[in-house]
């Protein structure tokens, strides 16, 4: 089979299933949010604004931020390297730098929070 055909078929196919697969993490994320106010009223308790803001937040503290950054950079890095030491890939370089300084802003990200007050 042609490889052309396997990549145009192959491409849209998987640019689809992340997309569907973000929106039902996203979903999935809220109803299991929903689930727990329900509960919790159920059981007789109160939901009050700070266990909302509680919910709808995360985790999103500075070291979360530290490691996402270090993710972001052991894969740009390595990507970086892998470009810049190929001989036939002039227009890659721009594109390895996309991880590299998405790291760089989780950490910048994550040394801004760390100064702020809890």
């Amino acid at each position: 089979m042609n490889e052309g055909v396997i990549v145009a078929i192959s491409l849209p196919l998987m640019a689809a299933s992340i997309v569907i697969g973000f929106f039902l993490f996203l979903y999935k994320s809220k109803v299991r949010k929903l689930d727990a106010l329900v509960k919790i009223v159920e059981l007789g308790g109160n939901v009050d604004p700070e266990m909302m803001k509680m919910l709808s937040t995360g985790n999103t503290n500075y070291k979360t931020d530290y490691r996402y950054g270090l993710i972001w950079l052991a894969v740009g890095i390595p990507l970086f390297l892998g470009v810049l030491f190929d001989d036939g890939a002039d227009g890659g370089i721009a594109f390895t730098l996309v991880p590299i300084l998405v790291g760089i802003a989780f950490l910048i990200s994550g040394k801004y929070k760390l100064r702020e007050p809890d």
